[in-house]
């Protein structure tokens, strides 16, 4: 019975030990491994809130929000998304042969290669916006207009026309455009590491390894 006590005595004394060391704190900066030209990554603070951080080229995105853990599960959530992701400038009715879409924002890289779909009874048409951010099509009575941002493909929009004589439309990007929303997004804890999915890119085998 004496060595029974001091064998558990001796396991129990070695995981307290483990226990306590530094690097069984999952909180940290963990970064993406093996993707070019890409930085991103993860910083899961002690408090259970996280920022999130990704740049590629001259486009940086940004997240916040909390942090679960659940065996060796990390579990993501930040505060809703707003219910549209751009915003109406305006919308009137033009003398022309056209029914236009234009983009305004400070920076004139956001608002190229946007895809606009529209929505008729003829059925649908789609074009994406020039270096100017402006798309015309055949005047037509438009019922919604699809608009899909190629730099941020998570935050697609549906814009309802509610009065049928408008053939000009003006947008902008809300200021949150560039925030990442989570949703029970999981990652998993493996050896100092973050495994899983991307928020903004495909695949399921990225790796975000903590920061020493």
């Amino acid at each position: 019975m004496k060595k029974v006590f001091q064998l558990f005595s001796g396991f129990f004394l070695l995981g307290s030990v483990l226990h306590a060391q530094p690097g069984n704190d999952i909180t940290g900066s963990y970064f993406l491994e093996g993707v070019r030209e890409t930085a991103s990554g993860f910083r899961l603070k002690p408090n259970h809130t996280f920022t999130f951080f990704f740049t590629y080229g001259a486009l940086d995105r940004y997240g916040s929000g909390s942090w679960t853990q659940e065996k060796n599960t990390i579990i993501f959530n930040s505060r809703m998304k707003p219910p549209r992701d751009f915003q109406l400038l305006s919308a009137k009715k033009v003398n022309d042969n056209f029914v236009t879409i234009k983009f305004t924002e400070k920076n004139p890289g956001l608002v190229q290669g946007i895809e606009c779909v529209l929505f008729t009874a003829r059925g649908r048409q789609k074009l994406f916006t020039g270096n100017e951010g402006i798309v015309k099509f055949p005047k037509n009575v438009v019922d919604s207009i699809q608009i899909l941002s190629p730099l941020f493909p998570d935050h697609p929009y549906t814009f309802n026309v509610i009065n049928k004589i408008h053939n000009s439309f003006e947008f902008t990007f809300e200021k949150w455009i560039a925030e990442v929303f989570f949703q029970d997004f999981t990652l998993q804890l493996a050896d100092n590491m973050l495994v899983g999915q991307h928020p903004l890119m495909n695949g399921n085998q990225f790796r975000y390894v903590k920061e020493e």
